[in-house]
């Protein structure tokens, strides 16, 4: 009997480890102190452990050359602001303050509209079923200066990504997932971040596959492709969930008003947790991606949709969002009309030949003014506290209602 239990402990024991890919560190590469390689020697790459990087180099003469893919590092400099500060990560050394990490230069491809070139990672695990749980990121130190350069990413509510593919070679599967790192859309502060430590993501999704492909996209972009310099850093790949995990907060805008023919962008934005994050809205006929944190909608008549946020870990935030047609559009309700305007004192005057039950005031992005006034014909209400903007009047005599738009 306790051989045949010990024989089970020895099963359970292998399959365990079977199913768990080890971690890479990249701390058995070798480097001479602050430096890199980033392929100078023409080989396309390195291995290290069951991991192939891709990575292309060229030597212009004069001093001059270029790269893309992937290098390997354990430069430190993290307050330097110039283009030759490409190999350190924003964090200023690896993880838990190690040596050694991955950084990948995103280039853009001049001949097809700047679309970004894929860093390459190939995947050689012994089973293709074992599980890599995820890995650590970070931004370098060049592209994280570059958003707070004047304020630039908060100023002008930029973001960037990450996309991964994943595909196997030997199969049909194929996948991928995005990975926000730095986002600075949402009107609250709280919510702004950017990869400048090591944060960790999930990678279970990859499943079988044995090849990842790496793209960078952002908000930031021209003509030439994106304007943010496309670097990003890797380290301790397939290793598991941290203790320590970032609080999982949300800002999802609730009500949208819109004009009948219009289309609106939705916004949920995310932060914390662990990414990839999932966005599952209700209602899909009425979206053109019902999967996507900012999809576009089309309505004819009021709706409500039902949003599910999820992160990898399991936080999750479900709201109701809805979508108000013509809440400014008075041409269909010529029964209840009013005259609305601001004097010099920022006084909001309403006239109007019946008495006003109820009075709403919005400000453009939907969040109301709260307001005391009494039922009246006639309606003074001193606004001057209220930012210069567009704010939504609502009107109702307890039949019939009245809306427009008014600037400030």
């Amino acid at each position: 009997m306790k051989k045949n239990l010990l024989l089970v402990l020895a099963l359970l024991i292998s399959v365990s480890f079977a199913f768990t890919q080890s971690v890479v560190s990249f701390e058995n590469l070798s480097l001479e102190p602050e430096s890199h390689y980033a392929g100078e020697d023409g080989q396309g790459g390195f291995d290290v452990d069951y991991l192939r990087f891709y990575n292309s180099f060229t030597d212009w003469g004069g001093g001059m050359s270029s790269w893309n893919g992937f290098a390997y590092s354990n430069e430190t400099d993290n307050t330097s602001y110039n283009f030759t500060n490409q190999f350190s990560s924003a964090a200023g050394s690896g993880v838990n303050n190690s040596e050694n990490f991955v950084v990948s230069y995103v280039d853009a491809d001049w001949m097809n509209n700047y679309e970004p070139i894929p860093a390459i990672m190939k995947i050689n695990k012994e089973n293709q079923e074992d599980i890599i749980p995820g890995m650590f990121l970070s931004l370098n130190t060049y592209a994280s200066l570059y958003m707070a350069d004047n304020d630039l990413y908060k100023t002008e509510k930029h973001w960037f990504k990450l996309k991964i593919v994943a595909l196997s070679t030997s199969s049909y599967f194929g996948t991928q997932a995005e990975f926000i790192l730095a986002d600075y859309r949402s009107d609250e502060e709280d919510l702004h971040f950017k990869f400048n430590d090591w944060t960790y993501v999930d990678l279970s999704w990859i499943e079988i596959a044995d090849s990842l492909l790496f793209y960078i996209y952002s908000s930031d972009s021209g003509d030439y492709g994106i304007n943010t310099p496309g670097y990003f850093c890797i380290d301790n790949f397939a290793d598991t969930y941290p203790e320590n995990i970032p609080e999982f907060k949300t800002d999802i805008k609730t009500d949208y008003y819109i004009n009948s023919g219009e289309t609106v962008k939705l916004n949920a934005f995310v932060k914390g947790g662990v990414q990839p994050y999932s966005f599952e809205w209700s209602n899909y006929e009425v979206l053109d991606q019902a999967d996507s944190q900012t999809p576009i909608a089309n309505v004819t008549e009021n709706t409500s949709l039902t949003l599910v946020v999820k992160d990898a870990k399991g936080n999750s935030k479900t709201e109701t969002v809805n979508i108000w047609l013509d809440a400014t559009n008075i041409s269909e309700n010529k029964t209840f009309e009013a005259k609305v305007y601001f004097n010099q004192n920022n006084i909001l005057n309403i006239d109007c030949e019946k008495e006003i039950n109820s009075l709403e005031i919005f400000d453009i992005t939907g969040k109301q003014i709260p307001i005391n006034f009494h039922k009246s014909n006639n309606v003074n209400i001193d606004l001057s506290f209220l930012p210069q903007g567009v704010y939504i009047i609502r009107l109702s005599d307890g039949i019939s209602s009245y809306s427009t738009k008014i600037v400030k």
